[in-house]
């Protein structure tokens, strides 16, 4: 039973950025990103056009939130047994880290939703909401950059003669965290690639985002059909 438990867990991960890019794309048109140099009239005229749709991707978003809840408990469970004799610090720290980036899908969702709500405000105001939804959604790079560093260091910290991860995968989780750090720029950028629809802070990380979910998943899945094989 818990080995089915994990590999749901684990499955919430591919479904994850799946039902997310449905929210920022089809439905909310958020994708690519609105130019962080549009100007107020611009960006409320998107607004007022897509009001809809926009709250109808905000759903989409906060669900796909409730889904990173159970792949970071997945993930969890399985650093678990690599920590087990000794105090499962990196574990707690990838759960830590996993469950305060569900924030990164429930504040920015919720911004975006309150822009859309009185699309016929002063477009000043929701300028300003725009503003701060993009810069929450890639600016905080530390909690996805702490929680692949945790796993990273786990999976090659693996002695046993049966490692739970193969230990490329803690390579992949090292690059992965590298990625998110230009994300941290966009606070000084309204172009070009640091900006938040630039090259290197948003469309890199956007890039193997989907990726690290669909291989992160399927690893979980396999340590935990293999857990339950061992009897552990």
């Amino acid at each position: 039973m818990n080995a089915r438990s994990q590999i749901l867990c684990a499955w919430c991960g591919i479904l994850c950025p799946l039902v997310m890019f449905i929210g920022l794309w089809p439905a909310a048109g958020f994708f690519p990103p609105h130019l962080p140099s549009a100007s107020a009239d611009e960006i409320a005229a998107i607004y007022q056009r897509d009001a809809t749709g926009i709250r109808i991707g905000m759903i989409a978003i906060l669900i796909a939130g409730a889904l990173y809840a159970p792949f970071t408990a997945a993930i969890a469970a399985q650093m678990r047994r690599v920590e087990h004799q000794r105090t499962p610090v990196l574990t707690y720290t990838q759960l830590a880290a996993g469950i305060a980036s569900i924030l990164l899908f429930i504040v920015p969702a919720m911004i975006w939703t309150a822009a859309a709500f009185r699309p016929e405000r002063n477009p000043e105001i929701t300028q300003a909401l725009n503003d701060l939804g993009w810069l929450f959604f890639v600016m905080p790079f530390v909690l996805g950059f702490t929680q692949n560093l945790a796993l990273g260091f786990t999976i090659i910290g693996d002695k046993r003669p049966k490692p739970v991860f193969p230990r490329w995968l803690g390579y992949f989780n090292f690059w992965i965290a590298l990625l998110f750090v230009p994300g941290c720029m966009v606070t000084f950028f309204k172009d070009g690639p640091f900006a938040w629809n630039g090259l290197l802070a948003f469309w890199l990380p956007a890039t193997v985002f989907g990726p690290w979910f669909f291989v992160v998943s399927i690893f979980v899945m396999k340590a935990a059909k293999q857990q339950a094989l061992d009897g552990e």
